[in-house]
C-alpha cells in the first residue's frame, strides 16, 4: 500500500507541500547551517532544471520518485533510468512512472548478490552500509552502470555513502558521455569509500566540483582542502556538482539562464544567485 507522501509525489498539491515545507525549513533553519539548507533544497531542483528535451537522466537511489518527478515536471521529454535497491520501492517506480525504465538493483563497482539494510524509521537512508537502529536485511543484486547503460546526459547519485562505488562502476559511460553528475556526500566515510577518494576520481577525469549555489557563478572549481573543508560543520552542502571542465561554461551558462525564467515557486532556486 503505497504511503500518502508517495501517493503526492509529482502532484500539484504534492510540489505546494514539499515548496511549503523547504520555506519552513529555511525558517526554522540555525543562522549558521542555513547555507547548507539552501543548498539541498536549491540542488535536485535546479538539476531538474538543467535537463533538456529528449536527454536522458539517470537517477540512482531513485527511492519515492521525488527528483524524478521534478524531472518530468520541467522537462516531460526527458528519458528516465531509475535505480533502486529495494523491491517495493521498484514496484512503486514502475507504476508511477510508466515510461522510466527502473532497475532493481544497487549500483555499484562489483557484480553479485549483496546484503542491503532497509532502515525501517526513514527507509531514505537505506543502503549498503551496516546500520544501527531498526533495519531488516534483504540480499539485493550488485550491479554496475556501465554494463547497464550507454548513455548519459545527466546523473543524480544518493546512495548513502556508496557514491563512489557507483562511480567507479560507471567510468566507461562518464567518459563517454561526460555528463552533468549531482552526487551526496555526507560528512563521515562508509564502506572503505573516502572523501579524498571521491575528489581524486573526478580529479583524474578532468571534472570540476561546485556547491549547487556556485554553479550559475564565474567562481573556482573546489580544490580538495576546499571540498574536504565544504563537509565540516557547519557544511557547505550535502549535494555537490561534478561538471566536466570541457563543459563548465556551458553548463553555467544554462543555469544562470535560469534566473531570466518565470520566476520559481521554490525559495532556494530563487536563492540560487546568492552567495553563502
Amino acid at each position: 500500500m503505497p504511503t500518502l507522501k508517495q501517493l503526492l509525489v509529482g502532484t500539484m498539491f504534492g510540489r505546494w507541500l514539499s515548496t511549503a515545507r523547504d520555506f519552513f525549513s529555511l525558517v526554522r533553519a540555525p543562522r549558521v547551517a542555513l547555507g547548507t539548507t539552501v543548498n539541498d533544497q536549491l540542488a535536485p531542483r535546479l538539476l531538474a532544471q538543467l535537463c533538456r528535451p529528449n536527454d536522458v537522466f539517470v537517477d540512482v537511489g531513485a527511492h519515492i520518485g521525488s527528483v524524478i518527478a521534478e524531472v518530468r515536471h520541467n522537462c516531460p521529454s526527458a528519458r528516465i533510468v531509475a535505480f533502486e535497491a529495494m523491491p517495493d520501492k521498484v514496484a512503486w517506480l514502475t507504476r508511477k512512472f510508466p515510461t522510466a525504465t527502473v532497475h532493481c538493483c544497487a549500483l555499484s563497482d562489483q557484480t553479485g548478490e549483496a546484503e542491503f539494510f532497509v532502515n525501517l524509521s526513514q527507509s531514505g537512508y537505506s543502503s549498503l552500509a551496516e546500520q544501527q537502529g531498526s533495519v531488516r536485511r534483504i540480499k539485493v543484486d550488485r550491479k554496475r552502470m556501465d554494463d547497464l547503460l550507454d548513455w548519459a546526459d545527466l546523473i543524480k547519485i544518493d546512495v548513502e555513502g556508496a557514491e563512489l562505488g557507483v562511480l567507479r562502476g560507471a567510468v566507461k559511460l562518464i567518459e563517454k558521455c561526460q555528463p552533468l553528475i549531482m552526487f551526496e556526500s555526507g560528512p563521515h566515510d562508509v564502506l572503505g569509500f573516502t572523501k579524498e577518494g571521491m575528489f581524486n576520481f573526478f580529479s583524474e577525469r578532468n571534472y570540476g566540483l561546485l556547491a549547487p549555489n556556485r554553479l550559475a557563478h564565474r567562481s573556482s572549481v573546489m580544490t580538495l582542502d576546499s571540498f574536504l573543508d565544504g563537509h565540516e560543520y557547519p557544511r557547505r552542502t550535502t549535494n555537490y556538482f561534478a561538471v566536466p571542465m570541457t563543459r563548465l561554461d556551458e553548463f553555467r551558462m544554462r543555469a544562470a539562464s535560469l534566473s531570466h525564467r518565470k520566476p520559481s515557486r521554490n525559495v532556494a532556486l530563487e536563492a540560487a544567485s546568492v552567495t553563502i
